[in-house]
């Protein structure tokens, strides 16, 4: 698997001696070489994506669209390809990444047809004989940088299908933990036909990510942790017409009242916390129940907690297109050594707390960034591991009494 920057039409070879390796956080061994985009490659991307912008908005918008109608036509015929990358590079499940795959359709085809509805909104006038009305307009050049937990469906088609539907161009600049997908993606969008420039991809690290953001590009969509969003906004913020939508992360709770349907609630919140190994930015790391249930609750979450099983999304080393699924892996691993310090930073923290009674112990094995699941039972407290988003399978039990 070798990575190619896309600009102005074409797949190019980097010209940077510089690359980084897609690994496979099962077995941490290379995926494929992927090379960094210089400086000089990002800003011949941006003049193409400026220049292409004036030619791309005068297209008709039913005409923009119909071109997200061959795009999802691919992605149908392509669905088992595009799942079996999101797993091989992410480790998530393939019931999970055909979940993905779908998103991605179905984002798509929402593109084509909302490409056929009217847009735009009248508003009334305070003055009768005065007509007012909303359009949109496209805004430019955008800069999508996108996350690697899903890798198609947020930056390639969440971000670039409405982006290019109304009009404006783009930058992708997908998560080098998972760049293939993205890479994917935009042989899609080639295939279909869309012209040269109105969407370019460029490879790299968040060095590269930065030096996009400080572009002059006219909008960034962002998808990732809060403190490169934060970032982001900053940038914009010193620019006159520069805006962005970032989508970061969080620390979810999952809220269970006593009159809850009890057995919904502990399954749900099983799956919320543990799926992609509770790599979500809508992942339950901490579960608030009520306390006249929450002993019982405590007792059936952990039942079905222990029984999670962790593995590979395949069962061998067959090439891609012929490798059985792993039915029986609930989760994958955690996605790189980064990620894997910082999961087992907060259990260390939480292990050695005398106020946290842990309910299931986690354990790390190598290799690949495996690690199972902490589950523990704590009052509320200004704790780091209760504050900050772990982004792992890392689950606090806390009671409360009632809703004041």
């Amino acid at each position: 698997m070798i990575g190619q920057n896309y600009i102005n039409g074409e797949f190019v070879s980097s010209a940077s001696n510089f690359t980084f390796d897609n690994i496979d956080p099962c077995t941490e061994e290379s995926l494929g070489s992927f090379a960094i985009a210089t400086t000089q490659e990002v800003d011949e991307a941006y003049d193409v994506a400026r220049k292409t912008f004036h030619s791309w908005r005068e297209v008709s918008r039913v005409e923009r669209g119909e071109y997200l109608y061959e795009v999802a036509k691919l992605i149908e015929e392509r669905r088992e390809q595009l799942a079996r990358a999101i797993s091989m590079e992410t480790g998530k499940n393939y019931n999970e990444s055909i979940a993905e795959v779908n998103e991605a359709l179905h984002m798509a085809q929402y593109a084509f047809s909302s490409a056929r509805t009217p847009q735009g909104e009248a508003i009334a006038s305070e003055i009768a004989l005065k007509d007012a009305y909303m359009l949109r307009k496209p805004k430019g050049v955008v800069a999508i940088i996108s996350p690697w937990n899903f890798p198609l469906a947020i930056g390639a088609f969440w971000c670039l299908a409405p982006t290019i539907v109304e009009g404006n161009t783009a930058i992708l600049k997908p998560s080098e933990d998972a760049p293939y997908s993205s890479q994917l993606a935009v042989e899609i969008y080639h295939d279909a036909g869309i012209p040269p420039g109105v969407i370019n991809l460029v490879h790299g690290d968040g060095t590269v990510g930065d030096y996009l953001a400080r572009k002059d590009v006219d909008h960034i969509c962002f998808t990732g942790s809060a403190e490169v969003g934060q970032h982001i906004r900053h940038v914009c913020a010193d620019s006159w017409h520069k805006t962005c939508s970032c989508e970061m992360g969080s620390k979810s709770a999952v809220i269970v009242f006593e009159d809850a349907n009890f057995d919904l609630a502990v399954s749900s919140a099983v799956a919320s916390a543990f799926k992609l190994s509770g790599q979500r930015c809508v992942s339950s790391g901490r579960l608030i129940v009520q306390r006249s249930i929450y002993d019982k609750f405590c007792e059936d979450f952990t039942h079905y907690a222990k029984q999670i099983t962790a593995g590979p999304p395949f069962l061998d080393d067959s090439p891609l297109t012929q490798a059985q699924p792993n039915s029986n892996a609930y989760m994958g691993p955690l996605i790189n050594t980064q990620q894997l310090n910082r999961v087992l930073g907060f259990n260390d923290i939480v292990m050695k707390d005398n106020e946290a009674e842990v309910l299931i112990e986690p354990k790390y094995t190598p290799p690949g960034y495996f690690v199972s699941p902490l589950v523990y039972k704590t009052e509320w407290r200004d704790a780091p591991y209760l504050t900050n988003e772990v982004f792992g399978p890392h689950v606090s039990l806390i009671p409360f009494d009632d809703i004041s």
